[in-house]
């Protein structure tokens, strides 16, 4: 059996689908155990999300994480500190330009900006994601948008490829400082150009003096492509895609049976 004992020293999870089932909002006492036992051993801990201030909720205090990488890798925040450590953001004058003209096609449109989120006026503030934190929901005021905390962009619509030619096509036209990021089923991630969960952790291990062959990551999503990938030992959870379970060097079973932490035991690093 294959054994990482001594081998690892930074540990970076995405949360939704990976640690924690969607829809729910409290982790299982294995999963707030590992975070202890991952200190315990010398181990950076990381929680690498499309979640931001807005939509964290209290897991910073329920996992106790070293350090927060939000809204896909346009930040770091060291959780200790509670400071700033990485930050990459939108320009807000193509922020507005993008929401006015994608906002009446779409299902809802949303841009996170530190602990609020702005909001289309159809977005729907009920779905699992949301509901939980609606109250740092606001309705969009172009007045009101920081002109150095707008992380991401987030837009919700069904089968989201036909919109994406769209977008890039007039991020392009308009030679615009920002990429889609990465898309599921029911929408798509805009983030400032080249930024990805990798790109962010890669720079804190910079930061920290690790060599990425000491990373461990584990993800289920399409924006936890390069951090599987590009990771010294990336794992895909079992309900990911086969193109994401494609660049693992391992599969862990469903957040709902704990797999995360099972996989922690079976390859000894805790």
């Amino acid at each position: 059996m294959k054994t990482l004992h001594g081998k690892i020293k930074m540990a970076a999870f995405d949360v939704d689908g990976t640690l924690l089932p969607n829809s729910q909002i409290h982790f299982g006492l294995e999963t707030k155990n590992m975070f202890a036992q991952l200190k315990e051993q010398n181990i950076i801990t990381v929680l690498a999300t499309a979640r931001e201030f807005a939509t964290i909720g209290d897991f910073l205090e329920q996992l106790k994480p070293d350090y927060f990488i939000g809204s896909n890798g346009s930040f770091i925040w060291d959780v200790a500190k509670k400071e700033f450590l990485f930050k990459k953001t939108l320009i807000k004058e193509e922020v507005i330009q993008v929401y006015h003209e994608f906002k009446d096609d779409i299902k809802g449109i949303s841009i996170s900006d530190f602990d609020k989120v702005f909001k289309s006026p159809n977005l729907n503030l009920e779905s699992w994601f949301v509901g939980p934190n609606a109250h740092n929901y606001v309705d969009f005021d172009e007045e009101l948008l920081s002109h150095d905390n707008l992380f991401l962009i987030t837009i919700n619509r069904e089968n989201p490829q036909e919109l994406i030619q769209r977008i890039n096509d007039y991020i392009e036209k308009h030679n615009l400082s920002m990429e889609v990021n990465s898309i599921w089923t029911r929408g798509l991630f805009i983030l400032p150009k080249n930024i990805n969960k990798f790109y962010t952790i890669n720079y804190l291990c910079q930061k920290l003096g690790i060599s990425t062959e000491e990373l461990i990551t584990f993800g289920d999503g399409s924006n936890d492509f390069e951090m599987i990938r590009d990771a010294g030992y990336g794992v895909a959870m079992e309900r990911a895609s086969e193109k994401l379970k494609s660049v693992a060097k391992d599969v862990a079973i469903d957040c709902e049976y704990q797999g995360v932490y099972l996989k922690l035991k079976e390859l000894k690093i805790i």
